[in-house]
């Protein structure tokens, strides 16, 4: 017979309160000045981000992920003056991305969407997209872009796209660079690797 405790593994069971003055709605500076905690079998202890190197041991493995976050959520209407808001997931082929749409209910395949630039914009580019299907698995749109000649997406992004903040983070523009890592690279992602945040250029 086990002696193992069952596990509740309904969500409510992990539910808690998290006050909202105790989000940070800013980075701290600088980087490495962030507590970390420390834990092993028996103990645990406080201590800051730059103790790291101290703490690592011969043979300890250290994996850093490259990825740079894109600002890949878009604002626009469609034809009716309905307001939408996507996000980018992945490409696709040809011009054609997976995203998620809001309100998602209201967007039936063919539908034209025409996106607003941000405050950066200093261009002459209209940016518009079509929707093409359904993703069953995400929910998602596939939206075919229709984008000037020898320009992609991507190219277009900093004059039509946002950072994709997490909703808690009120105040987030005003750090976008902040919330890439010093060693990002390769422009993709739609969310920051986190605990890399945290590392500086020393």
């Amino acid at each position: 017979m086990s002696n193992m405790t069952e596990v509740d593994w309904s969500i409510d069971a992990y539910d808690y309160e998290l006050p909202q003055e105790r989000i940070a709605q800013n980075p701290v500076v600088p980087r490495d000045s962030s507590r970390l905690m420390v834990v092993d079998s028996l103990t645990h202890h406080n201590c800051t981000f730059r103790d790291l190197p101290d703490l690592l041991q011969p043979g300890d493995l250290l994996v850093l992920n490259n990825t740079r976050v894109i600002p890949g959520r878009l604002y626009g209407h469609k034809t009716t003056g309905a307001r939408v808001e996507i996000l980018l997931l992945k490409p696709v082929e040809n011009d054609c991305w997976l995203a998620l749409v809001k309100p998602g209910k209201r967007f039936s395949n063919g539908t034209t969407i025409e996106f607003e630039p941000n405050s950066s914009f200093g261009g002459d580019y209209k940016l518009q997209a079509t929707v093409l299907s359904t993703d069953r698995e995400t929910g998602g749109r596939f939206l075919q872009f229709n984008l000037p000649q020898g320009i992609s997406l991507i190219e277009l992004l900093d004059q039509f796209g946002h950072v994709p903040f997490p909703p808690y983070v009120t105040d987030s523009q005003a750090f976008t660079e902040q919330y890439q890592t010093v060693y990002s690279k390769v422009s993709g992602a739609i969310a920051a690797p986190t605990a890399g945040l945290h590392f500086t250029d020393e």
